[in-house]
């Protein structure tokens, strides 16, 4: 992995957190100055993923599962509080960091976007949010496209009552409730594929890969607590205006 994916005239990557230099539970691309990494080693794993993307500067927000979309024209004098980034400007590279949440890419035929898609952005907004301000800037949807990166599959997401609650605001909330063995599990790429679809985004693609069930490609928040793991990394995945 850790492949650039050329689409149009855009260029992005959902990175593995292989290829860097942190060491131990953080081994080795974390892209998060998380508790226990070292500055140093998260500023050279930013660095070699930004390899990928010469000549550009990388724009990271601060995420707080929040349904907020910032555009973003320059490199910003202050920390960006949102969950989701766009652009048209041919210097900028957007990222994300990610651990078990959707990573998810969007591109239109000028502006290219990000989002942080955990449960709770996307129970409240954060993809229509998204598609909403590239309508905004003048993008028809069908020149949308959307690409959905690893995130926690339905067999690793089991949930309890109280998330049960949360959820069943939704209309037809019971399809994303999957039910084995006593126990109940929710699938976060179905309902992510529900919201693509009623946005009538017809261009999509959502990986079939489970962070949980690949702790040797992705950080997972939900494999490292089961294990008991201190500290959990997090991956990165940019987009950007391709190089020419």
């Amino acid at each position: 992995m850790n492949k650039l994916q050329i689409f149009k005239r855009f260029a992005f990557c959902f990175f593995t957190r292989n290829g860097g230099v942190s060491k131990f539970e953080f081994s080795t691309l974390n892209c998060a100055y998380s508790k226990g990494d070292k500055k140093e080693n998260v500023n050279e794993n930013r660095k070699i993923a930004c390899k990928l993307f010469p000549k550009k500067r990388l724009i990271l927000p601060n995420q707080t599962h929040s349904n907020k979309v910032i555009k973003v024209q320059e490199k910003p004098k202050t920390i960006i509080h949102a969950d989701a980034l766009i652009s048209n400007k041919k210097g900028l590279l957007l990222g994300i960091l990610t651990a078990d949440c959707a990573p998810i890419v969007v591109l239109g035929k000028n502006y290219f976007g990000i989002i942080h898609a955990g449960w709770k952005g996307a129970l409240n907004g954060i993809i229509e949010n998204t598609i909403s301000q590239f309508i905004f800037e003048g993008e028809k949807i069908d020149d949308i496209n959307i690409f959905v990166g690893p995130h926690l599959k339905r067999d690793s997401f089991e949930i309890k009552e109280d998330f049960v609650e949360k959820i069943c605001k939704v209309k037809n909330f019971h399809q994303f409730i999957f039910r084995s063995k006593e126990k109940e599990f929710f699938d976060f790429s179905k309902f992510i594929e529900s919201i693509i679809v009623k946005l009538k985004v017809s261009n999509y693609m959502i990986s079939e890969i489970d962070t949980f069930k690949n702790p040797n490609l992705f950080f997972s928040h939900r494999f490292h607590k089961r294990n008991k793991i201190k500290n959990c990394g997090r991956q990165i995945t940019l987009v950007g205006i391709k190089n020419i």
